[in-house]
């Protein structure tokens, strides 16, 4: 197990691809942070700048921009192998199943979470390097809702995983991720007040603040962010993810346990 966890580390720093796709959409993470310095004063007051405290609390989008990386990633390191028969040669060499298949799973689910947080962190980063941190929300607020979205985009990369394992070819994998999300933000999702029906959904909501505008007569509008989040949500949407992502596991490598591997 460890010499295939190996082997596919080895393969992440070695393909250039991977490098080349995790730059693009990093650079996009830092398009999203510097698009409200491009943009000006806020609309709310036309001398009103947003800081990136503000910007943090405008993050929705992000989760949207990762998992369409984080479906190359998966899509790649799960289904890459079935082209070059990489996988008959473990299994043919004695490796088990569950070896081959947790190999992967495990690197591929690690690399998109580790990417989600970037994309996060680069956006937010060239937010503060422009504009300042201000005092909207303290630091550790948004750093917390940041790490509480590794639930669900866990929960997102082992759906991917499994998809990967179904399909076998990377390029039709990637298509069709793109083509489920596209489908998924067609349904009416608002309808869902527990905010688990998707991981992604998990991820905005977790992204979201309660707000106040306060209007003063004689200052500008003042913006009030609630910064707790509900212990039932929090509670409900750790134990979904978990419990999905497993499930989602599971049934991977179920099905590739009987694979014939064609």
């Amino acid at each position: 197990m460890k010499g295939l966890i190996k082997a596919q580390i080895y393969q992440l720093l070695r393909t250039r691809v991977y490098y080349m796709v995790m730059l693009f959409f990093l650079a996009f993470g830092i398009l999203f942070g510097s698009v409200e310095y491009m943009n000006g004063p806020d609309e709310l007051e036309e001398w009103q700048q947003l800081t990136a405290s503000d910007f943090a609390t405008r993050m929705q989008m992000i989760p949207t921009l990762s998992v369409m990386g984080m479906a190359f990633f998966a899509a790649f390191m799960c289904a890459d192998d079935f082209n070059d028969k990489t996988l008959d040669h473990e299994l043919l060499s004695g490796r088990r199943r569950t070896q081959v298949y947790f190999s992967r799973a495990i690197i591929s689910v690690t690399v998109c979470v580790i990417f989600s947080l970037l994309m996060f962190a680069v956006s937010l980063v060239s937010c503060t390097l422009l504009e300042g941190w201000g005092d909207s929300i303290p630091v550790s607020a948004a750093v917390t809702r940041i790490l509480l979205t590794v639930f669900p985009m866990f929960r997102i990369s082992c759906f991917f995983c499994m998809i990967a394992y179904f399909i076998k070819r990377p390029g039709i994998v990637f298509l069709t991720i793109y083509g489920l999300i596209n489908a998924i933000g067609l349904l009416n999702i608002n309808s869902d007040h527990t905010y688990v029906l998707t991981g992604l959904n998990t991820a905005t909501q977790l992204l979201h603040y309660d707000e106040w505008h306060v209007f003063g007569l004689e200052s500008g509008v003042n913006m009030i962010y609630l910064t707790q989040l509900d212990p039932a949500f929090l509670v409900r949407s750790i134990i979904v993810s978990l419990a999905a992502g497993a499930v989602y596991l599971m049934i991977g490598y179920c099905y590739f346990r009987r694979d014939d591997l064609a």
